[in-house]
């Protein structure tokens, strides 16, 4: 009877035979536990193992040889504040990995039979990440996206503070998969999210809670040994809008029909591609309508407030029209709709017709606006070209610049008619521009890395129409002349 707790004194084991309510306090050189039960003793039993784990202890909890007749049964129990309460109750032999935090085993024997036989091993396991370094800054107006490729294995990525970005009251974290989640489950599982150094969940957990995750000051720990999975991180300061109207999203397939509803108070959400295929190829909205009364306003990037020097579009139900074919590029956008129903058709490819429609409004954006651009750029043409291939009708184009860097070089290239055109350059001051009647203009812009970008809105008029309202004001300025 001596030898069995010798042997796992020596090697650095506690146990425990049955059941016996206790505290067990893991260290880094205490580091497993073992409960048997005991064939001899037949005596009803209930009791409660609480296990104390270290900070960046992995505790594993294996169950092996389980056999409960009746109602005699055993409960795995741990809370996170993001996973919330999580029990397993155990019938057969099975393992569990769980969080870096404390945890219980309740074993409940009413009628223990010599048929009831259980062991249970526990081990936690030292994962403190690799110091890497690697640090993210939020800023106050737009959310932070930091792509799964980001996150190494079995290293950590720390949010930092500086001038232009002090600490905030509070932030939230959201996440994006771009994979089938039941894929993912386990790896996400074990990337864990510290709040000033305290435990509050893992990524999955923040996947599936039900409510925001918040902090104010986040640290992301992949105990993976290698990058796990394709997804995004959200990363925001806190919103105008109510925390629970805001959702995130991952870009729809092609051809997906979508629907929006805003009921009681605004709908808000984020649509996010991966950073494989986001930044290059554009996202186009067709077919554009709502149900009843509404506005769906939306910004370039994942904004955390209504900012015009962002707003890419303003739609009601009046000029929805006007915005069919509403292309867009950029990582994030965000979508926000005051009441009623909207509804689209997505398109992820690449435009095969040009045509603008009088009245037609949209959009010209380089890749990354308005977050930093991760390369130099240059892009020779954005085609903006008259009605339709059997009209001859010339247009007017009215630009608005609702943002542009001064590193930012933006042309607009005029043509008249054949052989003949003017171009334009746009700068950082310039607020807005009407063309010259023309048949087709083109935009070249370029713009170094790093560079914020651009966003410059338009709308299309016809000649006819523009001639016609500087007849009316130059009438009003003749009927005006003392």
């Amino acid at each position: 009877m001596i030898f069995v707790p010798l042997f796992f004194l020596l090697f650095g084991f506690s146990y425990s035979l049955d059941c016996s309510s206790q505290e067990v306090n893991f260290t880094p050189t205490n580091t497993s536990f073992k409960i048997y039960s005991d064939e001899n003793d037949l005596t009803s039993k209930t009791c409660k193992y609480t296990f104390s784990v270290p900070k960046n202890y992995v505790p594993t909890v294996t169950f092996l040889n389980v056999a409960l007749t009746g109602d005699n049964r055993i409960t795995l129990k741990q809370y996170s504040d993001w996973g919330g309460a999580k029990t397993y109750d155990i019938k057969s032999s099975i393992g569990y990995t769980l969080a870096p935090l404390n945890f219980t085993i309740e074993i409940n024997l009413p009628k223990k039979t010599a048929a009831d036989t259980f062991v249970i091993d526990i081990t936690v396991r030292d994962v403190t990440p690799a110091a890497t370094g690697e640090t993210f800054l939020v800023q106050k107006d737009l959310g932070t996206l930091i792509d799964s490729i980001s996150i190494k294995g079995n290293s950590s990525i720390l949010q930092s503070f500086d001038a232009q970005n002090p600490q905030a009251a509070s932030y939230s974290i959201k996440i994006v998969v771009f994979t089938d989640i039941n894929i993912s489950s386990d790896s996400l599982s074990r990337i864990h999210v510290y709040d000033s150094g305290l435990y509050k969940g893992n990524l999955y957990d923040v996947y599936a809670s039900q409510t925001t995750c918040m902090g104010t000051q986040f640290a992301i720990v992949n105990t993976n040994p290698s990058t796990a999975g394709i997804f995004t991180v959200l990363v925001t300061e806190k919103y105008e809008w109510s925390e629970n109207s805001v959702s995130v999203s991952a870009v729809p397939k092609n051809g997906t029909k979508q629907s929006v509803t805003a009921t009681n108070g605004p709908t808000v959400f984020h649509e996010i591609s991966s950073e494989l295929g986001g930044s290059y190829t554009p996202s186009m909205y067709q077919q554009i309508s709502f149900r009843g009364d509404g506005e769906l306003k939306v910004y370039a990037g994942c904004v955390t407030s209504a900012q015009e020097s962002k707003r890419i579009a303003t739609i009601t139900p009046a000029n929805a029209g006007n915005w069919d074919n509403l292309r867009i590029y950029g990582r994030c956008k965000t979508a926000v709709l005051t009441k009623g129903v909207v509804q689209w058709t997505f398109s992820n490819t690449f435009p095969t017709s040009f045509w603008h429609k009088i009245g037609q409004q949209g959009v010209i954006m380089n890749n990354a606006f308005p977050y930093a651009s991760p390369n130099n750029i240059t892009f020779m043409n954005y085609l903006i070209q008259h009605p339709s291939e059997n009209t001859k009708e010339n247009i007017i184009v009215t630009y608005e610049v609702a943002q542009m860097a001064s590193d930012v070089s933006f042309e607009i290239q005029q043509e008249i008619k054949y052989n003949e055109n003017k171009t334009t350059k746009l700068t950082a001051s310039d607020t807005s521009f009407t063309s010259v009647s023309t048949y087709q203009q083109y935009i070249v812009y370029s713009l170094p890395q790093r560079s914020t970008g651009f966003l410059v809105r338009y709308t299309v008029a016809s000649t006819s129409s523009y001639l016609g309202v500087l007849f009316v004001f130059f009438f009003i300025g003749l009927f005006n002349v003392q």
